[in-house]
């Protein structure tokens, strides 16, 4: 851990100590003089490191190594995110007389990049009314607002 991370959580931890003795102090002279100790231990511990900063130079310490992202949840988030908008496009298919179909989205970040229907497990009765591919890739298109040619259906 850097000095400066440090010396941020000896501030924090002076800050939530001195919060919690405030609340159980009496009234009275001694809660006064014990504030007065209190500020002069926060000036301290504030005061402390800036001779040492002054000296050396400010280098906070933040390499490769500290900051890293999280791509396991990055990752993890991009696949939720498409499976809310497939569940959100087979939603809007039912609503539009279309029951049954699979979708699965590909996402690009926070666009979508392609969507597969899947039309096969749809179920279709005897007199049933007729699937139209094209109708369905038009919805979906109009939907996400991408093109057309990026909606694929098969079944």
């Amino acid at each position: 851990m850097s000095s400066f991370a440090a010396w941020g959580l000896t501030l924090l931890g002076l800050a939530v100590i001195c919060t919690i003795a405030e609340m159980l102090l009496p009234q009275g002279k001694t809660r006064s003089v014990i504030r007065s100790v209190m500020a002069t231990v926060a000036v301290l511990v504030i005061v402390t490191p800036l001779p040492n900063l002054i000296k050396n130079g400010f280098d906070f310490d933040f390499t490769e190594d500290t900051v890293k992202l999280d791509t396991d949840y990055l990752e993890y988030s991009d696949s939720r995110r498409g499976e809310y908008s497939a569940r959100a496009a087979e939603l809007y298919l039912s609503q539009n007389g279309y029951d049954g179909i699979e979708v699965s989205v590909q996402m690009d970040g926070y666009k979508v990049k392609s969507v597969t229907a899947k039309i096969s497990d749809s179920g279709i009765m005897q007199n049933g009314t007729h699937i139209n591919n094209s109708e369905i890739k038009k919805l979906l298109a109009e939907y996400f607002g991408i093109e057309k040619e990026a909606v694929m259906a098969y079944g």
